[in-house]
């Protein structure tokens, strides 16, 4: 599992990683390998799947956010092997209300990659034809009111992993019980065998007062530094 804390600056994100690890009341979600499909860019050498843009996607990253931007979440999915499965998922929450917990209303993007729509041969070890691919959320205007630390969590597993979980059996895959219901089912815990999650810490900013520029312009820039890194 790929755990994230986005703090101002790569140096701080590293040395405070387990001071601003998810809190426990999040639960987890566990995997044993990302063999058939793990959370990455791989096409831009990036070996995380999570970033947003505020720029309507000319660019991607991860800054911080600030009241008045419009936010959209990009999940990018890379595949080292096809598999036989039915098909890929990924979901994504953010926990807008802070409750501690990712509740079903949290969902912000899901998204299902059938093999046998992108791959014209399957096989447990083949190469894939369409290694990368991603999925989207909608568009978030940010206001006063989501000022603060939100968490994000995404998951990407694959078909069989969820009906284990439920206790069926691999054929139960490509069953309209479990094709219909494969959003409903996937849940932002538990073990899912195949797959990979990511979580991030994201701020959201209010705008600056003119008083914050002016208290940059005396100097005080190292200060502000140091109070926004406790």
């Amino acid at each position: 599992m790929k755990k994230l804390a986005f703090l101002a600056s790569l140096p701080l994100m590293l040395g405070a990683a387990s001071a601003y690890a998810i809190p426990a009341s999040y639960g987890t979600a566990t995997h044993d390998t990302t063999a058939w499909q793990e959370l990455a860019d791989a096409p831009n050498g990036d070996s995380y799947g999570v970033s947003w843009t505020t720029d309507g996607g000319a660019s991607w990253g991860r800054n911080d956010l600030t009241v008045g931007q419009t936010v959209q979440f990009k999940f990018n999915v890379h595949k080292q092997n096809v598999g036989t499965h039915y098909a890929d998922l990924m979901k994504a929450w953010i926990d807008w209300d802070q409750n501690g917990v990712f509740d079903a209303s949290d969902e912000i993007a899901y998204g299902e990659h059938k093999l046998t729509d992108f791959e014209p041969v399957l096989g447990s070890w083949k190469a894939p034809t369409n290694p990368d691919f991603s999925f989207f959320s909608s568009e978030y205007t940010l206001t006063n009111a989501d000022v603060g630390d939100f968490w994000l969590r995404a998951i990407v597993t694959c078909s069989h992993s969820i009906t284990n979980m439920y206790g069926g059996t691999w054929n139960d895959q490509w069953k309209t019980e479990y094709t219909g219901s494969y959003e409903d089912r996937m849940t932002p815990t538990g073990h899912y065998y195949q797959g990979e999650t990511e979580e991030w810490k994201i701020s959201v900013h209010s705008v600056p007062e003119p008083t914050t520029f002016a208290l940059l312009g005396l100097g005080l820039v190292g200060l502000v530094a140091r109070k926004r890194a406790k």
